[in-house]
């Protein structure tokens, strides 16, 4: 329990002016304080050297009055008269009913011109709430004051009133993220009066998840601690609970990239687009692997790399390519959430020809021609036939100043600067006019058997390529 103590000295007077610890927040009243707190007294003389007297004879319904100090006694200068409020007293009343008590201080020597009071007040009340949870989202709870004894009527906008605040488990104050409808200067401290018993507590979404108490006390002048909302202060509590967020599901419904596949050399594969599903929160999107694979999320560009989360709902788009050498494998992985997929691309045998028969790799011969970086480009082998689609792709987006050269790994068969029997056709999507801002090179040396595509305009150019064999 608490001790409240207001210093006070006798005034020129003797009509008995209350000691006020604040004229603003409690007028006419000395302290406020509870059932089983200590009161106390200081009382000086203006002139030094006299003697206080106290009347305790039940003056103005003053009960309970302290049993110590029946009558009128004497006491030195600078004497402190002292009160545990609790059980009953000898001139009537019991801690439990009684609400009011008041000590009258005077001079015993002289005239008895000097004179003063110590009034104190005993406030109880309870409080409830209309909710005791609150969602992680936040939201209001209706605080309502019952049982209000002992506290005066409201004088103004600050005289006479309780004090709402919340704490957490820890006992800490909350000053964010909390506000009540009945605050004054500070939103986390609400006011509660005689004829005003409820107030409205908002709860912000960003109030930690944890278990709250709403606490109802008394302004706290001659005590310890805040005067508004000191832990000694507390007349009582009621608990609400703010929900947690909800844990996030990132993990998707099963998907398919498709079933591995042999493909032209060099081919370009586009699976076929999905959706996804079972998820409630964005989920970490990745691929791995080689034949260059890329994803395009809800229709955005294809990316390898930072490529953005994705939401449940939302479409993917997933692309990768052949090898350049007839009989060797790509295989990739598509990674959501944790969920994969996987897919492996065999370069077909036959070049990827459209139509009519075709040779195998597995025997016949092959025509080299002339060395060049190191390595002798095939000129002609089992693979080959006449007019003959070696290899077909689409590329997207290539920027100015960022060359693009394909195949990504290997070669396409046939093609090298000195072999002019093998060509390359290239197509602008939706750009026929756009011709000129596009150079195509043959690369020699270490790149013999690619081909570089240079956008030197401005925007992105996407393109088809056709690497045909012609005769």
């Amino acid at each position: 329990m608490a001790t409240y103590t207001i210093s006070h000295t006798l005034q020129t007077s003797t009509s008995y002016p209350a000691a006020e610890f604040s004229s603003t927040f409690a007028p006419l009243t000395s302290v406020y304080f509870k059932l089983n707190d200590t009161i106390q007294a200081t009382v000086s003389h203006p002139i030094s050297g006299n003697t206080l007297g106290i009347s305790l004879n039940d003056v103005n319904e003053a009960n309970p009055d302290p049993s110590n100090l029946g009558g009128t006694t004497t006491h030195a200068d600078d004497y402190t008269y002292s009160l545990a409020w609790s059980g009953t007293f000898a001139e009537g009343g019991s801690a439990s009913s009684d609400y009011f008590t008041q000590w009258f201080h005077f001079n015993r020597t002289g005239t008895f011109q000097y004179s003063a009071k110590s009034v104190f007040r005993r406030v109880s009340a309870n409080i409830g709430l209309n909710t005791n949870n609150v969602a992680s989202s936040g939201g209001t709870i209706t605080v309502t004051a019952s049982n209000v004894l002992g506290l005066l009527d409201p004088v103004g906008n600050n005289a006479h009133r309780l004090y709402l605040y919340v704490r957490n488990s820890s006992g800490t104050l909350i000053t964010s993220n909390v506000s009540f409808s009945t605050a004054g200067n500070n939103a986390y401290l609400g006011k509660i009066t005689t004829t005003g018993l409820t107030s409205t507590l908002t709860v912000g979404s960003s109030l930690p998840a944890d278990t709250y108490k709403v606490h109802i006390g008394h302004y706290g002048g001659g005590g310890s601690g805040n005067v508004f909302y000191g832990t000694d202060h507390s007349i009582t509590t009621a608990t609400f609970i703010k929900a947690a967020p909800p844990t996030g599901d990132t993990t998707p419904d099963s998907f398919s990239i498709g079933s591995d596949q042999t493909v032209a050399t060099s081919g370009q594969y586009d699976a076929t687009q999905f959706t996804v599903s079972g998820i409630n929160a964005a989920a970490t999107v990745s691929v791995s692997g080689s034949g260059s694979p890329s994803v395009s999320i809800a229709g955005g560009d294809y990316l390898a790399t930072n490529i953005p989360d994705i939401t449940n709902g939302q479409t993917v788009n997933f692309r990768m390519f052949a090898p350049g050498t007839p009989g060797t494998n790509h295989s990739a992985t598509l990674n959501i959430g944790g969920v994969t997929d996987s897919i492996t691309l065999t370069a077909a045998s036959s070049g990827g020809s459209q139509g009519g028969a075709s040779g195998t790799s597995n025997y016949g011969m092959q025509v080299l021609g002339p060395a060049s970086g190191g390595t002798q480009p095939v000129i002609f082998s089992p693979n080959f036939k006449i007019t003959n689609l070696v290899a077909f792709g689409i590329e997207s987006n290539i920027q100015n100043g960022s060359p693009r050269t394909v195949p990504s790994s290997g070669v396409f068969e046939g093609l090298s600067s000195s072999n002019d029997k093998v060509k390359v056709l290239f197509l602008l999507d939706n750009e026929p006019l756009a011709a000129y801002a596009l150079t195509m090179t043959k690369n020699t040396g270490s790149g013999e058997g690619t081909v570089t595509f240079t956008n030197v305009g401005a925007g992105n150019i996407s393109l088809k390529y056709y690497i045909l064999r012609t005769e």
